[in-house]
């Protein structure tokens, strides 16, 4: 029997079977780029729009071009020293799996060698079961290098654009004058933290500003007279062996580095798994704030246990920010910029 594909020219059988293929990019995928040192992991989404494709990197645009079965993707990035560079990552589809080489661009203070990249179809994670099954979380926790892309741009609505136009960070970051930078930049910096446990919540005690943090356990509601603050009002619970933390009775604070507002009326989700062997932390951190962000934002950090690790005191002087605009005449300009602030 000659089925009706069988009686189509060679080349329009080409072409669909291209077109099929290039479709078959479509989707959510976990994203895993290895270089000399580590390993990142992000959730990159791909989608076609009329005859564009668009791509997602942690919440964030990531520019992309797809012809038949190949794909590059550039993601923005941002180092610790602040360089702002892409990772360009080329590869092919086969087999229902993307991978190929990836290679860094632009200036950076930290060097990647470049290496194989990979793309799977995402699945979410389940826990074994909806039965809590708590892990051993106290101790002393020092952050590794591992896991976050440092995604730099978001995918913002017109009013997150609006607000973060002009923004300057050597001025308007809260933490530059020594004000409190909040969550959730405070829970992915890179320095160590100490986790209490105790009957009904957790307690974070963090180097960094020498912020302590209560996640209540047993689901206790802020009272009345509880104000919003840079680091809100947690609540956990252990789903399976997944510790998920929620924020809310958040005050107007920033994301991170960049500068991108989060709102009162945010949502800071946390995921904490523990490895098997006990020694490293992972967490998955999201933002929730469709008032300033279309997608919501994305981090990723890891922790080694470290139980001899020391919590410094944190110093932190505002006058050598203020001494120095006024030595340099900026004094007014910092004035009028006040509602950058909080």
């Amino acid at each position: 029997m000659i089925t009706r594909l069988a009686c189509l020219p060679a080349a329009l059988l080409v072409a669909m079977t291209a077109r099929a293929d290039a479709e078959d990019f479509e989707g959510q995928w976990t994203l895993t780029l290895t270089d000399a040192k580590r390993e990142l992991v992000g959730l990159l989404e791909i989608e076609k729009h009329g005859e564009e494709w668009r791509a997602f990197l942690e919440g964030g645009p990531a520019r992309v071009e797809i012809d038949d079965q190949r794909i590059v993707l550039w993601a923005d990035s941002r180092d610790v020293r602040g360089f702002v560079f892409d990772r360009r990552m080329e590869g092919s589809l086969a087999g229902g799996t993307i991978s190929g080489r990836y290679e860094q661009e632009g200036a950076a203070a930290q060097r990647e060698s470049g290496g194989p990249w990979r793309a799977e179809r995402y699945e979410p994670a389940l826990p074994d079961s909806e039965t809590p099954k708590p892990f051993e979380i106290s101790g002393t926790w020092t952050a590794t290098q591992a896991l976050d892309f440092r995604k730099y741009t978001m995918a913002l609505t017109p009013a997150g654009e609006e607000w973060l136009e002009g923004y300057m960070p050597y001025y308007d970051q809260p933490d530059v004058r020594c004000a409190s930078i909040g969550l959730p930049a405070l829970a992915t910096y890179t320095f160590p933290f100490e986790v209490i446990a105790s009957e009904n919540r957790l307690t974070f005690l963090y180097e960094y500003q020498e912020k302590v943090r209560r996640v209540w356990m047993d689901g206790r509601q802020p009272s009345d007279y509880m104000p919003p603050s840079r680091m809100g009002h947690s609540n956990g619970r252990w789903k399976g062996n997944t510790l998920v933390i929620d924020t809310t009775n958040l005050e107007r604070t920033v994301r991170d580095f960049r500068g991108e507002l989060i709102s009162e009326n945010a949502r800071i989700e946390e995921r904490y798994t523990l490895s098997d062997d006990g020694s490293t932390l992972t967490a998955v951190i999201t933002v929730y704030d469709p008032e300033y962000y279309e997608r919501p934002p994305v981090r990723r950090r890891q922790w080694k246990r470290d139980d001899g690790a020391e919590i410094f005191p944190y110093t932190c002087d505002p006058d050598s920010f203020y001494i120095s605009m006024f030595e340099e005449g900026e004094m007014e300009m910092y004035i009028e910029r006040a509602d950058r602030r909080f």
